[in-house]
């Protein structure tokens, strides 16, 4: 069989790519897409090695773990060693998930390694190289659409953290649950955005705000601006681009709070960075929680 190095170069590259996009997703890091895309690139290296001889050190062990700590910090903003070490802890997790994944639909395929024709080498192992886009597709949607939902209902009690919301020396107490779907950020101060149905806050407000936020952001955008515009919460205004399922695009009216307490796993957190995003409707019909709390906030 012909092995094409720029077949084995692009399926790898799609890999380790998939893989770095997944480790922001669960980590709720900032995905920044060209970062991303070199950090692959350079887990490619070791591709090398099997081409030229004299370049099969890339192939070791050694290599592939300096190679990932290299590719970490190229794709990645790490605060601390914590933070460091949990990235590449994840890092290394969902390769094994990516690898089990491959030898789950191998051996639920049943298929011989006589059989494999149209094979191709990820991290020196011989697969069909079908197998490995399979393995990432079902890796991807499981971390990004059915872990969530499976993290929230098995630990709903332990998820929940009650915070205080402070504006204009008016407070109110909400319960939160950490939701790790909650990847949302205010695109002019980066701060995170922590989702809250307007009945839970609605008591912090004035009339003309209440009745601004009731009716939403869409279809209402002009009278918005003009009423911001002649208030003192002007430079408070946030409009917030979210996507949800069944629902491309949308805008969430938000504003910026003077300060936001977390009390969570024994600890009191305050922090003036977050964005508080105004949801209509009810988050939890069974009114166990009232705002999304982005996990970035008590990282």
């Amino acid at each position: 069989m012909i092995l094409y190095f720029d077949v084995v170069l692009i399926i790898n590259l799609i890999m380790n790519y998939v893989i770095l996009y997944l480790v922001a997703l669960i980590l709720n890091k900032e995905k920044v897409y060209y970062r991303l895309f070199l950090g692959a690139m350079l887990g490619c290296i070791f591709l090398i090695g099997m081409v030229y001889p004299k370049f099969a050190f890339l192939t070791k062990l050694p290599s592939k773990i300096i190679l990932s700590i290299a590719m970490v910090f190229l794709s990645f903003s790490t605060k601390n060693i914590r933070d460091f070490l949990k990235t590449i802890s994840f890092l290394y997790i969902i390769s094994f998930m990516m690898g089990g994944g491959v030898l789950a639909f191998f051996f639920l395929l049943n298929l011989k390694e006589s059989s494999l024709i149209d094979t191709i080498i990820f991290n020196s192992i011989s697969v069909p190289w079908w197998i490995l886009l399979i393995s990432a597709f079902t890796v991807f949607v499981f971390l990004k659409y059915i872990w969530p939902i499976i993290y929230r209902i098995l630990a709903k009690d332990a998820l929940l953290v009650l915070i205080t919301i402070v504006l204009d020396e008016k407070t109110t107490e909400v319960t939160a649950l950490i939701d790790t779907g909650n990847d949302l950020f205010d695109p002019i101060s980066n701060y995170p955005v922590i989702i809250v149905e307007l009945n839970a806050v609605k008591s912090i407000f004035s009339m003309d705000l209440d009745v601004m936020f009731e009716e939403g952001i869409e279809g209402n955008l002009e009278a918005i601006s003009k009423l911001a515009a002649n208030s003192k919460w002007a430079n408070r205004f946030r409009a917030i681009p979210f996507e949800s399922i069944g629902r491309n695009k949308g805008l969430m009216l938000g504003f910026k709070p003077d300060s936001v307490t977390i009390k969570y796993n024994k600890k009191i957190l305050t922090t003036k960075d977050a964005i508080i995003g105004i949801y209509q409707k009810t988050l939890s019909q069974e009114g166990t929680y009232r705002a999304l709390l982005n996990p970035v906030l008590i990282n």
